[in-house]
């Protein structure tokens, strides 16, 4: 008995000590800012996502289905592996963030000290470019089909010189039901008569807009925000263009309207013109086609291309339609090195995106690129549109299939290769992040700050070896971003005076986060 007694005793001092030890995550200590960070941008009163989880009643209401999703990988959305390429401004969660969730709602999701509450974020119907050059909006349209739409819009810069594009803003008249935009600039009249041809506001059409002379600039989709070309590079806008707009609007919206706008921001002639090009695709680089998957197969296709000239990649847009299973590309330079670019092992026809590289890639001359599209056309597939499956060829509409790899290129500069895009290790976090020291990988140092508040230099000690430094303002935004050696200081004096937020990440992967105050 004295025995069983004891026995008792230890567990229960050992469960007891454990509990002291462990980290529950709550929703003031951690938790409000990994869904303010990476997932209110979309699910917000204003946002594309079907619900909102802004506030800690509505994360609750929701935490089993957030819980399942981001184990399994699908929400945040970033459907591109990163494994081998690192892509800017990517929304992925770390494990740290995962394990902090998926414990949470285990835990039974406590709120935490009230105290401690974060400010949740706001999202108004703000414009991101607050003074544009340029303002297109399409006219109202109803939907009136309870299917996918795909619908062109024209809208005339009356530019009549030329421009160059640095920056482009799709912005949704109604993001409830605006699910992506394709936006083309055409100097032909073609669209235009399309249109006129049309009784409706637009015309219909998937994929091109109708017109061989059409081209791609940019495209939109759920939670993307203002597109700025890489330092350095723009977009052309020939003289007297039209933007034609192909917007997309998901199935079960009919009777809503829409009237989104295109903001463009022009930047100084010298900007190195981007083109966006079909690089690899199913009509002049297919290697084993055509594009034919018959029913109740799986079916594997290649697309090759040799590259004749040095070129700079800044950004890649993969796309395909419902069938699709996986997607990816890459270069073979004349060295024998393989120069991975993108691979999305599972498509998702729902989340398409234009990805930026962190760095521009040099696509050297005498390189050969290669595309390795699959396509799933049984019952396996759940996105199969038909059941049983049918025979699927290439063509524009939702039911048959593409096989389009575009590409932002330009001419190669040496200095291209040294741009920075975006390096950082992890998606730009809100401010509310940086008062918890939840999404710390456990430091097991003590680093400080000073002076604190600091005029021209910040010194960061407790570190012996070198670290990389992100600067965040009070909004969030990345304003530095460096690699430091433990006597180097951190300048400061070229920014505006406010609250500024210090992420420190060590060479062990240990991170920090600090407030500072610049006067």
């Amino acid at each position: 008995m004295f025995v069983r007694r004891l026995l008792f005793l230890t567990v229960i001092i050992h469960y007891c000590s454990f509990s002291t030890w462990a980290h529950n995550p709550t929703w003031t200590d951690g938790i409000a800012c990994i869904i303010y960070s990476h997932c209110t941008g979309c699910h917000n009163q204003n946002g594309i996502a079907p619900f909102s989880l802004v506030s800690y009643e509505e994360v609750y209401e929701n935490r089993f289905s957030i819980a399942a999703s981001i184990q399994a990988l699908s929400m945040p959305p970033f459907p591109a592996s990163q494994v081998k390429t690192k892509f800017a401004h990517s929304n992925t969660l770390s494990d740290h963030e995962i394990n902090e969730i998926v414990d949470w709602v285990n835990n039974f999701a406590p709120y935490g000290d009230v105290s401690n509450s974060p400010t949740p974020p706001t999202y108004s119907t703000g414009y991101q470019l607050q003074s544009p050059d340029f303002i297109g909006q399409i006219p109202a349209y109803t939907i009136t089909s309870g299917n996918d739409v795909y619908r062109m819009f024209v809208i005339p810069v009356n530019n009549s010189t030329q421009r160059t594009i640095q920056s482009i803003e799709v912005y949704p008249g109604n993001r409830n039901i605006v699910h992506h935009a394709l936006v083309f600039q055409d100097t032909s009249t073609t669209p235009l008569q399309l249109d006129q041809a049309d009784p409706l506001p637009g015309y219909d059409a998937f994929g091109g807009t109708g017109s061989p002379t059409s081209r791609l600039i940019t495209a939109y989709t759920p939670g993307q925000s203002a597109f700025h070309f890489a330092p350095g590079f723009g977009a052309i806008l020939l003289p007297n263009s039209y933007l034609v707009v192909q917007m997309h609007y998901p199935g079960g919206v009919a009777g809503e309207v829409d009237s989104t706008q295109v903001r463009l921001k022009f930047g100084p002639a010298n900007l190195r013109n981007v083109s966006t090009v079909a690089a690899l695709n199913h009509n002049t680089s297919l290697i084993n086609g055509p594009l034919f998957i018959p029913a109740n197969t799986v079916k594997t296709f290649y697309s090759q291309v040799n590259n004749n000239i040095n070129r700079t990649l800044t950004g890649i847009m993969p796309h395909m339609h419902l069938i699709g299973r996986s997607i990816k590309a890459f270069c073979v330079t004349p060295t024998n090195d393989t120069l991975h670019l993108i691979d999305i092992p599972e498509w998702d026809f729902h989340w398409q995106y234009f990805y930026q590289f962190q760095k521009p890639i040099l696509l050297p001359a005498g390189s050969v690129l290669y595309g390795e599209a699959t396509y799933d056309n049984t019952n396996n597939n759940p996105n199969n549109p038909n059941n049983p499956p049918k025979d699927v060829s290439r063509g524009e509409g939702t039911e048959d299939e593409m096989f389009l790899i575009y590409m932002n290129l330009s001419s190669f500069l040496p200095t291209d290769t040294s741009i920075i895009i975006d390096t950082s290790s992890h998606f730009a976090h809100n401010s509310s992040c940086f008062s918890t020291s939840t999404l710390s990988e456990s430091p097991t140092v003590e680093v400080s700050v000073f002076p604190n508040p600091v005029t021209n230099e910040l010194i960061i000690k407790g570190l012996d070896q070198f670290f990389s430094v992100t600067l965040y303002d009070n909004k969030g935004k990345v304003v530095l971003q460096k690699t430091c050696t433990v006597a180097e200081p951190l300048k400061m004096d070229h920014l505006a005076n406010g609250i500024y937020y210090v992420q420190i990440i060590t060479a062990s992967k240990q991170v920090y986060y600090k407030k500072v105050l610049k006067e």
